[in-house]
């Protein structure tokens, strides 16, 4: 198996403090008191903390539900646990907390939790289980909050109890190892959660075997580690595993399944096995419509991942027409204006663009036919750069209100944060983009033009809007320089640089360079600048695999 490449952490050496997520499903009694002690949300498999969107909790069924709650209480009964005051107190305690964390009251069920690990300290003392359960319930809602400072110690703290109280290679440890490997993963420190991911894996295999689901759970967040760190081979291999296991159990048209599928047609994509991922794609499309409906949004997402493989493949029609639907949904379900509708306008404008450049390579399509179908993709374009602008400006406003607020409270100028740039990202690299799309379009536009003042208007228009793109990318408004260095806003700024040198080269006897320096001399320069650009950024890039 792909696993025995990879190199685990030894059972009981300092890199396997760590902690996981998932229910204990053994026939340890104690491993079941977690279940029924943090049950619903809290469980120990209720919440996989890793990623964000794509790696969501593991569903469970009422029944089995039942089943876990009724074997816990017979353990309970059958084992002489301590039965005091305290111990009272900290079930209802923690009993309030869950309640509370689950409705989303996350202040209130702290000062419960809180009350709760105290309790459990004083009534079943500093080292039993049900501590390392407190630790776990209070570290996972600081986990929420993205405290991580707070979360990272009580993690590490219930790992540390529980192989004092069971030892380093009990399933229970195997389950605390994944949630710790997921609070490192959510602050990108990618080695430590391998490290926590490896040895959880190898605890489960040995402990649940290697085709049990909660070994598949482990294996696909590992993946999701080894996706990150660029190893997309081994990534793969682990995914695929997963998923097999998933079928065999018979739960291969599941949600859980569906994640993991469409991560593994990320990968594909991204190693350029494009028709493997439209037939794993077509596959997603197929049990999403089943599971969600046709008009769902997750739906759609997967409709609009399909049509971007299709595009890649050339498959332009069916392309199209799978962007039209993702924008008819999306248009009825979010606002006109909502970036998602702007992002399919973009979409849908880039495949009418290359239909568009194929009807020119086709001498049997006439010149007018082209014409039509790039003045669509200009239109489009246009609405999707309207909405990028809206956007732009309502997501610039916000940062630099609460810019100008923590300037005033500490006195200096602060840097942008990483929810700051998470705000700005998505807005200005769609305005790029459809101004970038928008300069090529009409250079076409001006190729087709009817007279030759026709095509000198549309030249300048397209020099025009290829300028206004680097401008927006050289000094953003009061945005500081760490927003155009994001790589995603860089390579849209080269390839804006390369567009705008090459429309000066064809244009250089139109007069229409500023300053009355020569076009070629302005296009040396802007390929000079693009140059630097993309020397720097493949030196980040080494020194970031070197590392």
């Amino acid at each position: 198996m792909p696993l025995r490449k990879l190199s685990f952490a030894k059972a009981g050496t300092t890199a396997g403090i760590f902690t996981s997520t998932d229910v204990v499903t053994n026939q340890s009694s104690f491993g079941r008191i977690w279940v029924y002690l943090i049950s619903g949300v809290l469980s120990w498999g209720g919440i996989h903390t890793s990623l964000a969107e794509e790696l969501s909790a593991r569903p469970s069924t009422a029944d089995n539900m039942e089943q876990e709650v009724q074997l816990v209480e017979d353990s309970l009964q059958s084992s002489n646990q301590a039965s005091n005051p305290h111990t009272a107190r900290w079930r209802i305690y923690t009993d309030m907390g869950r309640d509370l964390f689950s409705q989303g009251r996350l202040d209130e069920a702290e000062k419960y939790f809180v009350r709760a690990l105290e309790e459990a300290k004083k009534g079943f003392g500093d080292r039993d289980p049900h501590v390392a359960s407190s630790c776990n319930n209070l570290a996972e809602l600081y986990r929420m909050r993205k405290e991580y400072a707070k979360a990272e110690p009580l993690f590490l703290e219930s790992v540390q109890r529980l192989e004092q109280a069971l030892g380093p290679m009990h399933e229970s440890v195997a389950f605390a190892l994944h949630n710790l490997a997921g609070t490192y993963l959510q602050q990108h420190n990618y080695e430590l959660a391998r490290t926590c991911y490896e040895r959880s894996l190898k605890i489960k295999e040995r402990k649940l075997g290697p085709n049990h689901p909660e070994y598949a759970n482990t294996m696909f967040h590992l993946a999701e580690v080894l996706r990150l760190q660029g190893n997309n081979v081994d990534a793969e291999h682990l995914i695929r595993d997963s998923l097999r296991i998933l079928e065999e159990g018979g739960v291969g048209h599941s949600q859980q399944a569906v994640r993991r599928m469409s991560r593994l047609a990320e990968i594909l994509v991204h190693s350029g096995k494009l028709q493997e991922a439209e037939i794993l794609q077509r596959k997603i499309l197929h049990i999403l419509e089943m599971l969600q409906g046709p008009e769902s949004l997750s739906t759609i997402t997967a409709v609009d991942n399909l049509a971007t493989t299709l595009q890649a493949l050339r498959k332009l029609d069916e392309a199209e027409e799978l962007f039209l639907r993702c924008l008819q949904v999306r248009q009825k379900a979010l606002s006109s204006t909502h970036i998602l509708v702007g992002s399919t306008l973009f979409k849908l404008a880039v495949v009418t663009t290359q239909q568009a450049d194929e009807m020119v390579a086709d001498k049997s399509r006439s010149v007018e036919e082209a014409r039509m179908a790039y003045e669509r993709a200009e239109d489009m374009l246009r609405q999707a750069i309207r909405i990028a602008e809206q956007r732009w400006e309502e997501a610039l406003g916000g940062v630099a209100a609460a810019d100008q607020a923590a300037s005033a409270m500490l006195g200096t100028d602060v840097s942008l944060g990483p929810k700051a740039l998470n705000t700005l990202i998505p807005p200005l690299l769609a305005l790029v983009r459809s101004l970038n799309a928008l300069g090529i379009v009409v250079m076409h536009l001006a190729d087709l033009a009817g007279s030759p003042v026709a095509a000198k208007e549309r030249t300048q228009e397209a020099e025009r809007v290829l300028r206004h793109c680097l401008t927006l990318l050289d000094k953003p408004p009061g945005i500081a320089q760490d927003l155009v260095e994001v790589p995603e806003l860089q390579r849209e700024y080269v390839s804006c640089l390369h567009h705008l040198a090459a429309l000066l080269v064809r244009t250089k006897d139109q007069g229409s360079s500023e300053n009355n320096k020569s076009a070629e001399e302005q296009a040396a320069r802007l390929l000079s600048r693009a140059e630097g650009i993309e020397a720097s950024h493949a030196a980040r890039i080494q020194a970031n695999l070197s590392n």
